[in-house]
């Protein structure tokens, strides 16, 4: 009776140990080449599904509700602050069955104990009726929906004279166009966007007009990264501005200089698409350089070559970030 008894538990066990097995959520399948921020745990078994980094960018920092866009779309803020840095965006989904209470929590705690300082955190409505626009150039409708189950904070760490910045956004699926993504109504997404301030500062990305000269002088062409455009598209940023003040000073020293304008872009997206937007963002250059500078047009020639003329591998964030570039070249 006892061996009995003992088998019994056995196969109890043996049984209890494959149900769990079998119920236990699956690894986490990343994108290709995401990795998470460091510091910064993820919910257990979530998934990064977008991912994208910047070695610099300016920032909008919410610190109240997004209730308004302005002429371009962008959000308007009950209240905000402008940071700049590296740029780290990642998008996860959670395992189905999780409720987005649950996964806020967690983060809430993970940041806590990581000694961040919440800013401004909200839910639901209280978030703003924009929060489809809170998140630019991810290119999905992901995060457009279930406004009743998002949660969102601000929060910020100062250590060692350095600063990082944490925008989180939680929520639920309900329906939208998720290219390339897999999600099912109710699973739960999470939007987390880092910003590292003082890891790379204005004068890092802001050629000089002295040193355009030069660098066209030596090389017969001289690459500017502190251009800035929104994801796929042709309009210039605001913080576009050092870097064109730059150019239009150096053209205004050399009056008898005339230059092509030459838009180049990564390998992500098919050839037409990026020799086209090459070449719009190229124009879009010398449209701001004539209408806000005075340079005659005659002295520029907007041009495009997409990704046809790399400096880097397009096999790493990093790599293709040093392929979206505006180049000058002498006419």
């Amino acid at each position: 009776m006892n061996s009995m008894i003992g088998t019994i538990g056995r196969i109890a066990v043996l049984a209890f140990a494959l149900a769990a097995a079998v119920t236990a959520p699956a690894a986490a399948a990343d994108i290709k080449g995401a990795k998470d921020y460091p510091g910064i745990k993820r919910f257990d078994g979530a998934s990064i599904v977008a991912y994208s980094t910047q070695k610099f960018t300016r920032y909008t920092l919410p610190l109240g509700p997004a209730d308004e866009v302005d002429t371009g779309d962008k959000p308007v803020f009950a209240a905000s602050k402008e940071v700049s840095g590296a740029l780290t965006r990642l998008s996860y989904t959670a395992p189905a069955g999780i409720s987005s209470d649950d996964v806020f929590e967690n983060y809430q705690n993970e940041l806590a104990a990581k000694g961040y300082q919440v800013l401004f955190k909200a839910d639901s409505d209280a978030i703003g009726k924009r929060q489809d626009a809170i998140f630019d150039g991810i290119g999905t409708q992901l995060f457009g929906y279930s406004t009743e189950a998002a949660h969102f904070l601000t929060a910020e760490l100062t250590r060692d004279g350095a600063t990082v910045d944490i925008v989180l956004y939680v929520t639920e699926f309900e329906d939208g166009y998720t290219p390339g993504i897999e999600v099912a109504k109710g699973q739960v997404i999470v939007q987390l966007d880092v910003i590292e301030s003082g890891t790379l500062q204005d004068k890092m990305v802001t050629v000089s007009a002295a040193e355009i000269g030069k660098g066209l002088t030596a090389q017969g062409h001289i690459a500017l990264y502190g251009i800035f455009f929104d994801f796929a598209k042709a309009d210039l940023k605001p913080e576009s501005k050092p870097a064109l003040d730059q150019v239009a000073q150096f053209l205004k020293d050399d009056p008898a200089m005339k230059i092509h304008v030459v838009g180049h872009t990564d390998n992500v997206g098919g050839l037409d698409t990026n020799m086209t937007l090459s070449r719009a963002r190229a124009a879009a250059v010398v449209a701001a350089l004539v209408k806000q500078y005075g340079i005659s047009t005659g002295r520029l020639n907007p041009a495009g070559v997409g990704p046809l003329a790399p400096v880097a591998p397009n096999d790493s964030d990093d790599d293709r970030a040093k392929n979206r570039r505006v180049e000058l070249i002498p006419q």
